[in-house]
């Protein structure tokens, strides 16, 4: 797993995770792997934009790849939002924030 302690790290996962179409990304990997082309279809996007919004993904460790011939399919990696979220537990700020949000 990729971690970066401190703000830096909270600065490049906020800006990561503020993009619409990362989230997007995320939420349409969330039912399987896709290919950069998929994913460039489903955004309506360009495959290098597609494809630059799955590398930074990817180097958050959000995202996990496989290259299968020419193609790069990715996944989530529910390892790193899971770490993602016992890091935010830690903090009472965070914690407090996310317990108000799992009781709506």
């Amino acid at each position: 797993m990729m971690y970066i302690p401190g703000i830096m790290m909270l600065e490049k996962v906020s800006k990561a995770l503020a993009d619409k179409n990362r989230l997007k990304i995320i939420q349409y990997l969330s039912s399987g792997e896709k290919n950069v082309s998929e994913v460039a279809d489903k955004l309506n996007v360009e495959e290098n934009l597609a494809s630059h919004h799955l590398r930074v993904l990817a180097s958050l460790g959000f995202l996990k790849n496989d290259k299968k011939g020419r193609e790069v399919y990715y996944r989530i990696n529910e390892t790193r939002f899971v770490a993602l979220l016992r890091d935010l537990n830690r903090s009472k700020v965070f914690r407090d924030i996310l317990l108000r949000s799992l009781e709506e």
